[in-house]
């Protein structure tokens, strides 16, 4: 644990002792804990992550007695959250505490998830709007875990990567469960894959599924220097997008394309290879297809066989805003508790912004929108001085930022992070990764300011050193 101390120039100002005024002024000092608590907490905090991912797909209704094995394994993944929370909080205030800012995203996400706990009063089922605050917070609070540790970009970056190797294996499940609409002769699986899942994921499900460890591989492959890992992670991404594309879900397409775009931007490395090859393949797309014929299948392929007000109306989401801005008006305040677009108007609102001001009103909901400035100021900033992190780090900014444009993007026609899902999961660890490497570099600041205090000090009351009357006043 560290403890400032307050330093003490009293006897310095004095003169009353050159001997120990060239002595090297102590800011931190450290009181050791047991290396085996440490070692355990990081396996504690991968536990527990893990425990939050298998919970996804479950929820309240799940927990009744079972009768099949089916239903038992559903009830145990159920419960996680019950444990999970404790556990985690547990770890989290064993340790010292992390030195988080208060207008980060991720403490920003945690004041709308405390709001809209507290709303859970005024839920039509309060004790299934409970259940989802219980695992929103558990996902803040486990992820905060890792940030508190010797190295807490170590961590931090460990939780990150699990997470893509997380949503990569998930997203290989759903593709070899899909496998016959993926590959069918259909003109696209939408529609068609939900049934193959028996109804776990819709297609934007699926197609988000895909789009997150696509996105990551196609910019390993292109900073990447071996040319099997080269080849194998194209491959890899090839594959997703096809899945995204496949899908047809409108949502994952624009947040695909509007990440590829991002990177491409903000990587230098990205511009030198990838978009001389985009360039090229756009190209030869319209050498084979006149500009009118690929202009029509573009919207066809948009417009999946809907009608003029299927398609203006969202697939019905204007229908759904309308009704979830009547339920935000009766409760505009504080909203009503976790889960408040199922709980009122008992359907899906399909939009982030929305269904944080119908769970936790105006006082929460704004908190929640600053979460996303909070996150884009803090990418910006650290990707500015991405020169002073390791390789390895450069590369995990690159992605993180890339990813959130891609749930930027979705936050529109779908609910990313504004109630427990996939996409929380995987925003709050870019949150907590971004939120660790400006601790560290707050942390390199500091002790820059000490180095510096010290060598001032020193040339200030070292006898040896000649230094003028009129110079004594650099404290």
């Amino acid at each position: 644990m560290m403890e400032d101390i307050p330093l003490d120039t009293s006897r310095l100002q004095r003169g009353d002792s050159w001997r120990r005024s060239f002595a090297p002024v102590q800011i931190r000092r450290t009181r050791s804990k047991s290396a085996s608590w440490h070692s355990h907490v990081s396996i504690v905090a991968l536990i527990l992550w893990i425990c939050l991912w298998l919970n996804l797909n479950t929820g309240f209704w799940n927990i009744n007695p079972p009768n099949t094995a089916d239903e038992w394994q559903l009830m145990f993944r159920a419960i996680l959250p019950f444990v999970v929370l404790p556990v985690a909080t547990f770890v989290f205030f064993r340790r010292a505490k992390a030195r988080l800012a208060w207008n980060g995203p991720s403490s920003l996400l945690m004041v709308y998830g405390v709001i809209a706990t507290l709303a859970a009063i005024f839920s039509p089922v309060p004790l299934w709007s409970l259940y989802w605050s219980m695992t929103f917070l558990a996902t803040i609070i486990v992820a905060w875990t890792f940030i508190d540790r010797r190295d807490p970009i170590k961590s931090t970056r460990t939780m990150l990567q699990v997470t893509w190797i997380a949503a990569f294996v998930i997203a290989a499940i759903l593709a070899y469960q899909t496998r016959g609409s993926v590959f069918s002769d259909a003109s696209s699986a939408y529609g068609y894959a939900e049934v193959e899942v028996a109804g776990l994921s819709r297609s934007s499900g699926i197609a988000r599924w895909a789009a997150v460890p696509g996105l990551v591989c196609l910019i390993r492959a292109y900073h990447s220097r071996r040319p099997t890992v080269i080849v194998l992670f194209l491959a890899f991404s090839a594959a997703a997008f096809f899945i995204v594309y496949r899908m047809q879900s409108r949502g994952a397409v624009f947040g695909s394309a509007a990440a590829l775009v991002f990177a491409l931007f903000v990587s230098s490395r990205m511009r030198r290879y990838a978009l001389p090859f985009a360039l090229l393949t756009l190209s030869v797309i319209l050498l084979v297809d006149s500009p009118a014929t690929v202009s029509s299948n573009v919207t066809e392929y948009l417009e999946r066989g809907q009608t003029e007000e299927e398609f203006t109306s969202m697939t019905g989401r204007t229908r759904t805003y309308e009704n979830g801005l009547a339920a935000f008006e009766e409760a505009p305040l504080f909203g009503r508790g976790q889960w408040a677009d199922r709980l009122t108007i008992h359907e899906h609102v399909h939009n982030s912004y929305l269904q944080a001001f119908m769970n936790a009103g105006v006082v929460g909901g704004i908190p929640y929108i600053v979460t996303w400035i909070s996150g884009w100021i803090l990418f910006f900033k650290l990707q500015k001085k991405s020169a002073k992190f390791l390789p390895e780090d450069r590369l995990c900014i690159l992605e993180a930022g890339t990813v959130m444009m891609f749930f930027t993007v979705r936050s529109i026609p779908e609910t990313t992070t504004a109630s427990y899902a996939v996409d929380l999961l995987v925003m709050v660890a870019v949150y907590v990764y971004l939120e660790s490497l400006t601790i560290h570099l707050k942390a390199k600041q500091r002790e820059r300011s000490v180095h510096n205090l010290n060598e001032a000090t020193a040339f200030r009351y070292n006898p040896r050193l000649l230094i003028p009357a009129d110079a004594t006043d650099v404290i």
